[in-house]
């Protein structure tokens, strides 16, 4: 994924939710709520085959358990990377460098 590498926190972001999705907008991962009961629906990752286990506000996309988690460490990492400082990698001038 070198196109990646080069593009900033969000629109990395971006590129991995249209890429792995079928959504093309961000979703409100705050906002998403575990389903409690059975409920059909497919997670919005391209070819999941898992249970769904997290829907939005909407009961509109759908999230298996690994999916779900993987979106978070996708936002968090995004929201880390928009922190400047020598401490972010993503900011780095020498990312070989530990502080």
């Amino acid at each position: 994924m070198p196109d990646e590498l080069s593009e900033d926190p969000v629109t990395r972001l971006y590129i991995l939710i249209t890429r792995y999705t079928v959504i093309t907008g961000l979703p409100d991962i705050e906002s998403y709520r575990k389903i409690i009961r059975d409920k059909p629906g497919r997670c919005i990752f391209r070819g999941c085959t898992e249970p769904i286990a997290w829907e939005d506000r909407k009961g509109e996309n759908f999230l298996c358990e690994g999916h779900y988690h993987l979106i978070k460490q996708w936002i968090s990492d995004a929201r880390k990377g928009l922190i400047p400082g020598k401490h972010t990698a993503i900011f780095s001038q020498d990312p070989g460098r530990s502080s």
